[in-house]
């Protein structure tokens, strides 16, 4: 007997911009919290772990919106194409991406910057070669002595890997079986970790980069996103969930609980506490989401914080070479340095990402021309 495939969060998803600035922030404020300049206070453990519970938060929200959109598709045409599908995937991400990749070789071309020095062994590099191949290849979360310019492309390659595996687990066991492939990742993702730590003797940044380790986060969007009518039809669930207070409280409560286990023990903490950290992650997203009316909503709503999220990806991707601790230069200095990213992100996302996405949305229009901005 056929299944019916699962109903899409209709319409444009409230907060999504807002989300993304949120997360991008937290990633500026743990890059910033080491830099020259900044505020002694803000070089603490809590403060520069910020970054990761950013890149957490971005997983989750593309989980969510790609397997939204996937299943606006499939409601609209009865299938999945997988070619439109990449295309415009390849128009999203692949400009600003290889512009950056680009324009920083050629800055260590040119001797301004030094891509051969490895910040995790503190050790110089014959070549920066297999640094800029990793870049471009997009398994940088694989690289672990790196370079810090191309350091946080780890969670790009992340992403990447997420495109190409997901729509073809979608296309495979369908819609109405996604939420099982779910499941299977929540299942299997600790389980690798532990095995990693335990028995594989990998390296603690392993367990917090490889897709293997790493794809629960991304399977907790994705599953939120395939049972969004489910959740919509039990209303426990829902006055707990759009409860103006109670939903952040639990969640942020997970949230630190994930974080924080680390203090306990670090090998918990990447088994179990990452898994808290996701139950955390999807309760706050799934609150501002379906109540953007309260005051979580709002702030996150709110034009300049919205503004931020439009261009959170350029953000991200430019933060990175001014954000930087070890060379102490007038860009790296707080708080110019927070200008110049921003600054070099604005430019990246006017001259770089809207130009493409115009493009994209022209010669590969989304089915029903739906909104959101993927």
């Amino acid at each position: 007997m056929a299944h019916p495939a699962p109903s899409p969060l209709p319409g444009h998803i409230p907060s999504l911009d807002g989300l993304r600035a949120f997360s991008v922030l937290l990633v500026l404020i743990g890059h910033t919290a080491a830099t020259h300049g900044a505020p002694l206070w803000l070089d603490k453990p809590a403060i520069t772990s910020l970054g990761n519970i950013g890149v957490r938060f971005f997983f989750l929200i593309s989980g969510f919106l790609i397997t939204t959109l996937l299943m606006r598709e499939h409601a609209k045409t009865g299938r999945l194409d997988l070619g439109h599908f990449y295309l415009r995937r390849a128009y999203r991400i692949l400009p600003a991406a290889f512009c950056y990749i680009g324009l920083i070789w050629v800055a260590h071309l040119l001797g301004w910057i030094d891509l051969a020095f490895h910040i995790a062994s503190k050790t110089q590099a014959d070549s920066a070669i297999p640094d800029l191949l990793h870049a471009i290849t997009f398994t940088a979360n694989y690289n672990h002595d790196y370079n810090w310019y191309y350091n946080h492309l780890w969670s790009l390659s992340v992403e990447e890997q997420f495109y190409l595996i997901w729509p073809f687990v979608l296309v495979y066991f369908g819609l109405h079986r996604g939420v099982w492939a779910c499941l299977a990742a929540l299942l299997l993702c600790p389980l690798i970790r532990l095995a990693m730590h335990t028995w594989g003797d990998a390296p603690e940044i392993a367990l917090n980069r490889e897709f293997q380790a790493i794809a629960d986060a991304l399977a907790t969007g994705c599953m939120a996103a395939l049972l969004h009518a489910r959740i919509s039809a039990m209303p426990w669930l829902m006055r707990f969930i759009t409860h103006p207070v109670a939903p952040i409280v639990v969640g942020g409560g997970l949230l630190a609980a994930g974080y924080g286990s680390a203090l306990v023990s670090r090998p918990f903490a990447y088994v179990i506490g990452q898994v808290f950290s996701n139950l955390g992650i999807i309760l706050l997203l799934q609150h501002v989401i379906r109540s953007p009316q309260h005051w979580a909503g709002r702030i996150l709503n709110w034009r300049p914080v919205a503004w931020i999220g439009t261009m959170s990806y350029s953000l991200y991707l430019w933060q990175e070479p001014f954000l930087y601790f070890y060379p102490d230069t007038w860009a790296t200095r707080f708080p110019l340095n927070l200008a110049l990213a921003f600054g070099a992100a604005w430019l990246s996302y006017r001259f770089v990402e809207q130009p493409f996405l115009r493009l994209k949305d022209r010669l590969h229009p989304a089915p029903g021309k739906q909104k959101t901005t993927a």
